[in-house]
């Protein structure tokens, strides 16, 4: 990686010039020098300067996201070139949203283990947006999830469509709303959860001037509750009167936990797509092959039941 974004990097976690000059062992001088250069190849201030050191600003942090995902490449790139030297086991990385772990995702991990016992299989459970960045930082072979809708360069990402699917409102069973026929206007006065929300470490990925439309339902409506956790999410929604807008198809999961499917009359016709992200520029390797044809026959008897 560039010396100049490494320095960077280093002070932006320090917070102080000096002490990340004293880390990476070069003068102080030639730390500031760099990021002058870097501040004026950016055309944008990088760093607000005080007595008791440096904070990013916000074009900063922007940069600063993405060089972490730069440092983190690098070093996965650096270990699988250290465990091919030293014959370690091969490891299939999977990222999946929550619910496709629960409704497919774990049957093929488990029969892809029974298949080839000697490959080693890590999974991580994430929104769409987070999966895609662990995509683009080699933290993962593949994200299984929702298409999204508006990307800042689509030609980085290849996805291969699996099934299509339908977004539904849910609340808990003793919801005020529960048992009767509504209309979207109804959910109005009541607060939404958001279990995929936007955030600053998506820029660069998501193209936030495009609007964020939830699939053409409510999308006016700013959530009151945020979180990136389904766990968290289903607490939530146990525990007030907020609603969910998720795939119906995990209406059994979801009842399991007390939250039910709401009747709303007017929810529009959708054609949601879920299905497999691979970098475009990455040729995929045998075993990662042989589990996203698992996953594919796994999701589609969903869509055929």
């Amino acid at each position: 990686m560039d010396r100049k974004l490494k320095q960077f990097l280093v002070v932006a976690e320090t917070g102080n010039v000096t002490l990340a000059a004293e880390a990476m062992n070069v003068s102080q001088p030639t730390v500031s020098v760099n990021l002058r250069r870097l501040e004026e190849e950016h055309g944008v201030p990088l760093f607000t300067r005080g007595s008791r050191g440096v904070i990013l600003t916000e074009f900063g942090r922007v940069l600063y996201e993405h060089v972490r995902v730069m440092a983190r490449l690098n070093e996965h790139a650096e270990a699988e070139l250290r465990a091919m030297r030293l014959g370690s086991r091969p490891t299939l990385k999977v990222t999946c949203g929550f619910t496709w772990w629960e409704l497919g995702i774990r049957k093929s991990i488990k029969d892809f283990s029974e298949l080839h016992p000697d490959i080693a299989v890590h999974v991580d459970i994430s929104s769409s947006y987070d999966g895609l960045r662990d995509l683009l930082a080699g933290d993962t072979a593949m994200f299984i999830g929702t298409k999204v809708l508006h990307l800042n360069d689509p030609t980085t990402f290849r996805f291969e469509r699996l099934i299509s699917v339908e977004d539904g409102f849910f609340a808990r069973q003793d919801h005020p709303l529960q048992g009767k026929d509504i209309t979207q206007a109804d959910l109005i006065d009541f607060p939404r959860v958001d279990v995929a929300p936007v955030v600053n470490r998506h820029l660069g990925i998501v193209d936030k001037s495009a609007p964020m439309t939830d699939h053409d339902h409510l999308s006016n409506v700013l959530a009151q509750y945020t979180s990136n956790s389904m766990t968290s999410g289903i607490s939530i929604l146990q525990d007030s009167d907020a609603y969910l807008i998720y795939p119906m198809a995990t209406d059994t999961y979801l009842e399991a936990h007390g939250i039910k499917m709401l009747r709303v009359t007017d929810q529009p016709k959708q054609n949601i797509e879920i299905g497999i992200y691979t970098l475009t520029d990455k040729a995929m390797t045998p075993m990662q092959t042989a589990f996203s044809e698992l996953v594919s026959d796994a999701l589609r008897a969903i869509e055929a039941q």
